[in-house]
């Protein structure tokens, strides 16, 4: 990866990275609700496949040589992976140490979600006690879950960004 596409992506990590902390806030004054939202994760999903894409485009018109492949692939990755990493870093703070409660409350306004999914589905009761139960005993928003979400998170989006670099890269022409 050239130097450019580098900062490129370094630049566009950060920015992503700020506006998800910026998303988060909002989130955060205005419904912890909203953060249980399956609609508002989705949109949060367009949002970084939609930044990073948009670094790769400006990378590769930066680019003095053949974008190929592993460029795009590249600056995809590393400014998704600054970005989530940014706004990891934040949650954590934020749900482990100023505010541990707004951890609790999203996770009592998850487990009322799923409880009305799964009696919407017909599920016995003793199941969703089960649920519940598993819910309460294993936080999301611990260190460590947050952490194992965000390995997660990454090879997700590593898949997302094998097609963005499929989509973006240059092939070399070849005289038939």
């Amino acid at each position: 990866m050239e130097n450019s596409s580098k900062k490129i992506a370094t630049a566009f990590g950060v920015y992503l990275g700020i506006s998800l902390v910026l998303i988060t806030v909002l989130a955060y004054v205005f419904s912890l609700a909203l953060l249980t939202k399956w609609w508002f994760g989705v949109m949060m999903l367009i949002f970084i496949i939609t930044m990073s894409s948009f670094a790769v485009s400006k990378a590769k018109k930066a680019s003095s040589t053949l974008f190929g492949f592993k460029s795009a692939f590249g600056v995809y990755f590393l400014t998704v992976f600054i970005g989530s990493f940014i706004s990891l870093l934040f949650s954590i703070i934020l749900f482990n140490f100023i505010d541990p409660d707004a951890a609790q409350e999203i996770t009592r306004l998850t487990m009322e979600s799923a409880r009305k999914m799964m009696e919407g589905f017909g599920a016995p009761e003793s199941e969703i006690n089960k649920q519940m139960l598993a819910m309460q005993e294993n936080s999301n928003y611990g260190i460590g879950n947050q952490l194992k979400g965000y390995a997660y998170q990454l090879a997700f989006f590593a898949v997302i960004g094998l097609i963005v670099a499929l989509i973006f890269r240059e092939k070399e022409k070849t005289n038939l």
